[in-house]
């Protein structure tokens, strides 16, 4: 069963008109490259960081909300979809007497992944759902499991993404939900010759008619999206208002130049016995069997980009050939102080073997 296909015709079918625009860098308080990502150039992680509801529901009477995304790109070279559900419990803020505002999310809906091939697909629903014991205690379990998806090292937790998304479309079913906004939009890489290049920033959908809201007015302020006088300067700094009487959801796509190194236990583990075995002098063991493992755990991980997976091996190789020359004189790194050392160049025979290998794995 199609999971995503059914969610996409429901959006297609139930969900009220809305309008959607990146916030151009100019209208955001602060700086970001907005560049377009190219493949393999950079990691990147989706956020929901804001959301409204209008008072056009009797929330928390007869219905309350759940926010429901899904966001699919490639990983280890095949398509993956992680699901996300934001249960009321979550929107701590939400009472019956202050409604029609907006509810600070800055929820992570992905790991930080590298943007090594493929699109970036989105789907975010906000639903409103029956209010009654059965479905409230569902929607909190799913809440609490699909939490478990957006984090490092994404294939040790991969095995839960069906269940849970199924476990959402049945939700979605036994809560009677009704779809108050629906968005999907799809990002590809640099040069993809249109203008949902996959680039840092803001961006939102608002239920609304077409042209009923200036979307040039739109700016964020300190994670909130905000209505100000148009233009490129500086003034909606201090000259700004909410947005009032739309339901919305707002989104940040973050993108680094670097992986959180920390997290990559695999990696990081071998690098640590190869630290210890040369401290130990045990000099043939690192050569014939430690180092070759990390290199091909490099080259294996779905979580180090194209551009980096070179760096690291050079990196590494030459904080291990430092301390095996002066020994317990240098001092033990931790991976991500390793990833920070200068980028040492590489000789013809490494550069050869790493070239092989790449060709090998991609």
């Amino acid at each position: 069963m199609n999971y995503w296909q059914n969610f996409s015709e429901q959006f297609r079918r139930n969900s009220s008109k809305y309008q959607t625009i990146f916030l151009p860098e100019y209208r955001v308080d602060v700086d970001s490259e907005a560049t377009p990502v190219g493949l393999g150039e950079a990691y990147c992680r989706l956020w929901l960081v804001e959301m409204r509801l209008a008072r056009d529901v009797s929330w928390f009477r007869e219905r309350y909300p759940v926010v429901h995304t899904a966001i699919r790109f490639n990983y280890d070279g095949k398509p993956v979809t992680i699901p996300y559900l934001a249960e009321p419990g979550h929107l701590k803020e939400l009472a019956k007497e202050n409604l029609n505002r907006v509810i600070q999310c800055n929820y992570p809906l992905t790991p930080l992944f590298p943007f090594n091939d493929g699109l970036v697909e989105l789907q975010a629903g906000l639903f409103s759902m029956v209010n009654s014991d059965p479905v409230g205690k569902f929607i909190k379990t799913m809440g609490r499991f699909s939490e478990l998806l957006p984090v490092p090292e994404l294939s040790a937790v991969l095995k839960l993404a069906e269940p849970v998304y199924r476990g959402i479309e049945d939700l979605i079913g036994a809560g009677e939900g009704q779809l108050e906004l629906g968005y999907q939009q799809t990002f590809t890489a640099a040069a993809g010759g249109g203008s949902n290049d996959l680039k840092a920033g803001y961006f939102v959908a608002i239920v609304s008619e077409q042209n009923e809201i200036n979307l040039d007015t739109l700016c964020v302020i300190d994670d909130s999206l905000k209505m100000s006088s148009p233009g490129k300067t500086k003034v909606f700094l201090s000259d700004n208002k909410p947005l009032d009487g739309s339901s919305y959801m707002l989104f940040r796509l973050e993108k680094r130049n670097a992986q959180d190194w920390e997290s990559l236990t695999s990696i990081k583990e071998l690098v640590y016995q190869a630290i210890d075995a040369v401290f130990k002098g045990e000099y043939e063991l690192v050569k014939k069997l430690l180092l070759p493992a990390i290199i091909s755990e490099i080259y294996r991980s779905a979580d180090v980009s194209k551009a980096d997976r070179k760096k690291m091996v050079l990196k590494i190789e030459d904080y291990l050939r430092e301390i095996g020359l002066q020994g317990l004189k240098t001092q033990r790194l931790s991976l991500y102080s390793i990833m920070q050392r200068p980028l040492p160049s590489a000789d013809a025979q490494t550069d050869a073997e790493l070239a092989v290998l790449e060709k090998i794995l991609n």
